[in-house]
């Protein structure tokens, strides 16, 4: 201290003369003194190891005296260890005020008049020094010229110019330590100077690891002596080039490692996060693991500062990697932990699945691992089976671990995925789930109302009743379920994993328990349903069903999960649960729902249990086994019900939407089938009902029926047939079964009629076998009656089968009907109409046997829209025409098939006219009713004329032969006139072309089909009821489809009071072929 700073400069410092302690001083020993205790414990844990060691050897050389030991142990076993693990503290060191002043002013007093004189004195003789031995022309200078007239340093001793030392007397280190010094006592702008002089000197005598740390001494020095630079004008090379020459050069991690800190953390001050992550990501290249494990992860906190985050999750996964493999594991999973939130739901699914299988098996952090293992189990093309088998084993070994520590509660498990909308519920044991209709466009809604006032009774009030919910049910009010009977949820479970799924121990997690007043100590639940082992194959689906069976004294509950155990491959499971939430349906009904997505509730789940016992019927259908349905078949459904529960059924009902198609019979006591009878529902038009109120099922009793459905009588008009069994208990409750029958119908047989004389009656009825001969080896259909069916609108405009039609059918010829394969055949009727009733008269033809089971359906509704075109009148009744026929059908498989149909003839108008004929000519007395009346009664309008034209059948003309082929043309006028008016008739023929044209391109393609009338006008006179046939000829000069009727021939007419009328004549085609 003399010699160096001076005699005055040595002082004597008094400590411990005062004993008053400062409140609230901390002890500045506190530190050293935890410090102490924690190295002596360690040396302690040392000894105790070496001594047992001792100890183990000693045995063993006492175990075999003859081998000579080669070790040699430095610790007697007689050492005395001390066991109580007690590390003697020192006292607790407190300064005084005192003592504290008198350091403070010692220690200001070395400051101010030793240290910092000398330091002064120092540097302004090492300036002194510098300045005169580098004169006037500098070093840099020299050496420059040096190098240039070559006396620098060959290329071959360049990698030794790295180890260059300089004397301490020397100009370069002299100047270096006066820079050390300015640095060191804050002259930060005269440091910056003396590194940025002497760097040059390095660079110039090639000595590069000092270059290095000039270089970044100069750039530190810059960066201290001036706050207002800016990065762009910040020498970020010279940290570069530091750190490049430290690299290359310097063998040392420390000295790399400093530079790269020192340089990041300038660089990151400024902001410029970038540019430190760079640089300091650059140190990579050295051997050893920790250092470039702690510079990655130094980068990564400099790219996550720059808002780089997959970068920075990239480097904490290389710097976790570099942890691992130097065994610094806590660091590696520190880093992997950080990076792991980057990589979820990155689509790096590699990365993730890499991250999540150290975490969930090396980290303590329980949480980390149970997310890290839930993680591995989801859907992910990029694996293979083995590696899913894996992650199921790592899963279940994971949460086995966690679980026998007793600090993890409920796991919610990732995997089965469940599809939550997808979920059925089934209240009571019936229907089953493949006895469910898919199809939705039957208003079982209408079937269920009309089904419950028809036996409850029309002024009660509607109660639905809801068996099945589903994603497509109205699921917002709490369900009822029976007592007693199971409460089913069938779900549907995906596994997405590419290994199989092995579950344990299904069952369903029941919550909001709630008991019935006085029942609380009862038990709630006769049964839960539990699957003791499934399998699910991979990446596929599969539904389960599972029940839990309510007790009475239950009011109601909630399903609110799945509680099941996977399965590893060494058998061992762990216990969890699938949540089940299901969202309900969007809201569309307010301005706000619409503009915001806003979901119902979905109670499908929650259930509220009967106070009563609900009836339980099975339904069991047979049907025959058909491959195709035919049009107008009658197919014949068997239907047996057993009453499996234990009430007595009281009433039955069966509903149906197909109102004109469906008939029912039930068998009695006596066993013969007895037709059950059936009415349009009162409740809605488009629902007919069966109601059998005094069936009376008892317990374990039997019921059988037997209904029929004709199929829809042209090809292309599906049908779904609903059919709804509505029936009553003792107790009056009810409950429902649903099923329907899907039609789809192919073409067999097919009628139509024509009226070949309106005045008479007679009519035409064409009847073909359509199905083709290579579609069946054999087919034959024989007609076995016809009948007419006449229908009435009542007041509520529904239309029913009268049961005494007023009109007669008469055969003109005798003689069954059979068609083969293609085959067709014409009948001619004589149909009567009359206003009353006559005796004998007869409104059905049988040509063959009828079968004892014929089924009486009714009638198609009529279609009257196009009638009431036409006619210009609304029908309150309707005629058409019924064939009963039967087939016997061969496939070409060899299936032998006997069916029975019947097919409505459609052209319902043609018997209208016959009808308005009748009442025409009927001998009813005008005398009785006034004028006025009479008028009111007919639509005078469009009752003046019956104008009606002979179909024509298709003509075949050689044109070679003969240029014009003549067709005859018949037309029937009859004076309908209510007023009985006598008219004058006038037929006129107007062509399409009146004008001569030379060529027949230069026509229109619509007026290329003329034709040529053999008289012009023709006039004639008609009374009153009187009717006249016209005959025509038509010449034509093509073959073509003919319009013989429509806006070419008119007719006008000239009433005796002068009114006149103009006419139509309807239109008549014809076809024309060449031979």
């Amino acid at each position: 201290m003399c010699s160096a700073y001076g005699v005055d400069s040595c002082q004597m410092l008094p400590i411990g003369n005062g004993t008053a302690v400062v409140d609230g001083m901390s002890d500045v020993c506190c530190d050293a003194d935890e410090l102490d205790s924690v190295l002596n414990a360690g040396l302690r844990r040392a000894l105790q190891h070496a001594t047992a060691s001792a100890m183990v050897h000693q045995a063993l050389e006492r175990e075999a005296p003859s081998a000579p030991s080669a070790t040699v142990s430095t610790i007697s076993p007689s050492y005395a260890v001390v066991q109580n693990g007690q590390v003697s503290c020192s006292e607790k060191h407190v300064i005084s005020t005192a003592d504290r002043d008198a350091v403070k002013s010692v220690i200001q007093k070395f400051l101010t008049n030793c240290l910092i004189p000398h330091v002064e004195r120092l540097m302004r003789l090492l300036f002194e020094q510098v300045t005169a031995r580098r004169g006037i022309i500098g070093k840099s200078l020299t050496s420059g010229m040096k190098k240039w007239f070559g006396g620098g340093a060959s290329g071959a001793n360049l990698p030794s110019l790295s180890s260059i030392n300089f004397p301490p007397e020397s100009v370069e280190m002299q100047s270096r330590r006066l820079a050390d010094l300015a640095f060191m006592f804050g002259l930060f702008q005269f440091a910056h100077s003396q590194y940025r002089s002497v760097r040059k000197d390095f660079e110039h005598s090639q000595a590069w690891l000092h270059y290095a740390a000039a270089s970044e001494m100069t750039a530190v020095a810059l960066y201290l002596s001036d706050n207002t630079i800016s990065p762009k004008q910040f020498p970020k090379h010279y940290f570069e080039v530091a750190l490049e020459n430290q690299l290359n050069y310097s063998g040392k991690c420390r000295s790399i490692m400093r530079c790269a800190l020192n340089a990041a953390s300038v660089l990151s001050s400024m902001a410029l996060f970038k540019e430190a992550a760079t640089l300091i990501s650059s140190v990579t290249n050295m051997d050893t693991d920790v250092c470039v494990g702690v510079m990655q992860a130094h980068a990564s906190n400099y790219f996550e500062k720059a808002d780089m985050a997959r970068k920075a999750a990239f480097y904490r996964v290389l710097a976790g990697n570099r942890f691992m493999k130097a065994g610094l594991k806590q660091n590696a999973l520190e880093c992997y932990r950080l990076a792991f939130h980057k990589y979820i739901n990155t689509n790096w699914d590699s990365i993730e699945d890499h991250l999540s299988a150290i975490l969930s098996t090396d980290t303590s952090n329980k949480q980390l691992a149970a997310d890290c293992a839930c993680r591995l189990l989801r859907k992910n093309d990029d694996q293979s089976e083995s590696n899913h088998s894996a992650f199921v084993d790592n899963f279940v070994e994971t949460f086995t671990r966690l679980r026998s520590d007793g600090e993890l509660g409920e796991v919610c498990l990732p995997v089965p995925l469940v599809d939550a909308q997808a979920t059925r519920v089934f209240c009571g044991e019936r229907p089953q789930p493949d006895e469910v209709p898919v199809t939705s466009n039957i208003s079982w809604l209408d079937l269920e109302r009309a089904a419950f006032h028809a036996l409850a009774g029309a002024a009660s009030v509607f109660r639905h009743t809801h068996l099945v919910s589903d994603n497509d049910t109205d699921n917002q009010r709490v369900r009822s379920t029976p007592p007693g009977e199971r409460f089913r949820v069938e779900i549907t479970l995906q596994n997405p994993l590419k290994t199989s799924l092995t579950l344990q121990n299904l069952t369903l997690g029941i919550s909001d328990i709630h008991m019935k007043e006085g029942g609380e100590h009862q038990q709630s639940f006769i049964e839960r349903e539990i699957i003791p082992n499934i399998t699910i194959p991979p990446e596929t689906s599969k539904k389960i069903m599972l029940s839990v069976r309510p007790s009475c004294h239950l009011s109601g509950f909630r399903i609110g999960s799945i509680l099941l155990q996977i399965v590893g491959s060494n058998l061992a499971s762990v216990s969890g649960f699938l949540p089940l939430n299901i969202r309900g349906k969007r809201l569309n009904n307010t301005s706000k729902q619409m503009k915001s997505v806003v979901y119902s509730v979905d109670e499908r789940l929650r259930v509220s249990v009967a106070q009563k016992r609900w009836p339980l019927l099975d339904f069991k259908i047979m049907r025959r086994n058909q491959s195709e349905i035919y049009c107008g078949q009658a197919i014949a459904l068997s239907i047996e019900v057993d009453n499996i529960g234990e009430e007595l059924v009281t009433g039955i009902y069966i509903g149906t939407n197909a109102v004109d198609c469906v008939s029912a019979r039930i068998l009695d006591e006596g066993g013969s089938w007895k037709p059950v009878s059936s009415s349009h529902a009162p409740t809605c038009s488009g629902v007919r009902s069966f109601c059998i109120e005094d069936a009376r099922i008892q317990v374990g009793g039997k019921l059988k029926l037997l209904l029929t459905v004709r199929a829809p009588a042209l090809v292309g008009c599906d049908s779904d047939v609903g059919l709804l069994f509505y029936y009553r208990g003792e107790s009056l409750m009810f409950r429902e079964w649903r099923t329907v029958i899907s039609l789809r119908p192919a073409p067999l047989f097919e009628a139509s009629s024509a009226v070949l004389d309106d005045t008479h009656g007679f009519i035409a009825v064409s009847m073909r076998n359509v199905m083709p001969s290579s579609d069946a080896t054999f087919a034959r259909c024989e007609v076995l009656r016809i009948r007419l069916v006449n229908q009435q609108m009542d007041s509520s405009s529904r239309w029913n089968e009268v049961s005494c039609p007023t009109a007669t059918i008469k055969p003109m010829s005798r003689g069954p009907v059979q068609l083969d394969c293609g085959q067709s055949c014409n009948v001619c009727l004589t149909i009567s109409m009359a206003q009353e009733v006559q005796s004998g008269s007869q409104s059905t033809w049988c040509l063959g046997t009828m079968p004892a089971d014929a089924p009486s359906w009714p009638p198609p509704i009529p279609d009257i829209s196009n009638d009431v075109k036409q006619s210009g009148s609304v029908l309150s009744d309707y005629i058409h025409l019924a064939l009963f026929w039967r087939a016997n059908v061969v496939g070409n498989d060899g299936h032998a098939l006997s069916i029975i149909g019947e097919t409505f003839v459609p052209e319902s108008l043609i018997l209208s006219k016959i009808r308005t004929h009748a009442k025409i000519l009927s001998p009813l007395s005008r005398d009785a009713l006034s004028t006025n009346e009479f008028l009111d009664n007919v639509d005078c309008e469009n009752n003046f004329l019956s104008i009606f034209c002979r179909p024509i059948k298709p003509m075949k003309h050689n044109f070679e032969q003969n240029r014009l082929c003549h067709i005859p043309l018949e037309v029937s006028v009859t004076n309908v006139d209510v007023l009985e008016r006598v008219v004058n008739l006038t037929f006129k023929h107007m062509p399409k072309v009146t004008e001569a044209v030379t060529s027949l391109t230069q026509l229109p393609p619509e007026n290329r089909q003329q034709w040529w009338i053999d008289r012009r006008v023709v006039k004639a006179v008609l009374k009153s009821g009187e009717n006249r046939v016209f005959r025509f000829v038509v010449s034509v000069t093509q073959p073509s489809v003919y319009d013989l009727g429509g806006a070419q021939l008119i007719l006008e007419a000239s009433f005796d009071d002068g009114e006149l009328k103009t006419f139509k004549v309807p239109n008549t085609l014809v076809v024309v072929s060449a031979l």
